[in-house]
């Protein structure tokens, strides 16, 4: 494949450093992939409720773009008095059992998911330009994520980086902040907010980088999000999709 990076150009690399490292920061659902089956999570989910909180609530009426996971949870069960911190309180029975029931379906081809346009080949890239890291900005939980990603072939693209999963907090703005904590310990360097680059489909990820000082690209390409949507949001820039490297690196020259 050509080779469209900045920074990269006939085998010839600038010095890698923390300081010029650009830290491209993937949603997952509307970004990354998206499932061919429209709503064919709430299987699993709510099969997971049941067992773990004993109700999946009102999980039909729920819109979940932009939601993290728990966020999810949290809004279908919120009206029978479960709290946040009611629902982290069980967190690793809540993951192993949301691992089980997720697997269970996509066995049966209960929610096949396809890559978006231009993924594959911006991730290609971008993953042997070392100026680049590539990690995982997700309201999914980290299981979910992991099954999401491997079943399409992209899970290794992120394996080892210092991903923030929805897990961590029901509100994906702190899972922003998380993220500068996690870059912060596993380069033992206080990173710049503006090397870091969110890229994902919804107002919820743009709020999510301006809650630390982040730049964002959004693509219009989720499911109940049009571009005009997102335009009222202010990203620094705004794609009808990915499937344009080219110009996708462009823009993260300008950044």
């Amino acid at each position: 494949m050509r080779d469209f990076s900045p920074n990269f150009k006939n085998g010839n690399l600038k010095t890698v450093t923390p300081e010029n490292l650009k830290i491209l920061l993937w949603d997952i659902d509307g970004t990354l992939l998206r499932s061919t089956v429209q709503g064919g999570y709430r299987k699993y989910f709510a099969a997971t409720m049941k067992k773990v909180f004993g109700s999946a609530g009102v999980l039909e009426e729920i819109i979940p773009s932009g939601m993290t996971d728990t966020q999810i949870i949290y809004e279908a069960l919120r009206a029978e008095g479960f709290t946040p911190e009611r629902i982290f309180a069980v967190k690793d029975r809540l993951l192993e059992t949301f691992k089980n029931e997720m697997s269970a379906v996509l066995a049966e081809g209960g929610e096949p998911y396809e890559i978006l346009p231009g993924v594959r080949e911006i991730l290609e890239e971008t993953d042997r330009n070392p100026l680049f890291v590539n990690a995982l900005l997700t309201g999914n939980l980290s299981v979910a994520a992991e099954i999401k990603l491997k079943s399409v072939g992209l899970w290794h693209f992120f394996a080892s980086a210092p991903n923030a999963f929805g897990e961590v907090s029901h509100e994906r703005s702190e899972l922003a902040i998380e993220t500068g904590r996690l870059f912060r310990k596993a380069y033992e360097f206080d990173f710049d907010p503006r090397q870091f680059i969110v890229i994902g489909d919804t107002p919820n990820d743009i709020a999510a980088a301006r809650a630390f000082g982040a730049r964002v690209i959004a693509v219009a390409t989720g499911r109940n999000q049009s571009r005009e949507k997102l335009a009222e949001h202010e990203p620094d820039f705004l794609l009808d999709d990915l499937r344009d490297a080219r110009k996708f690196f462009r823009l993260l020259e300008r950044l």
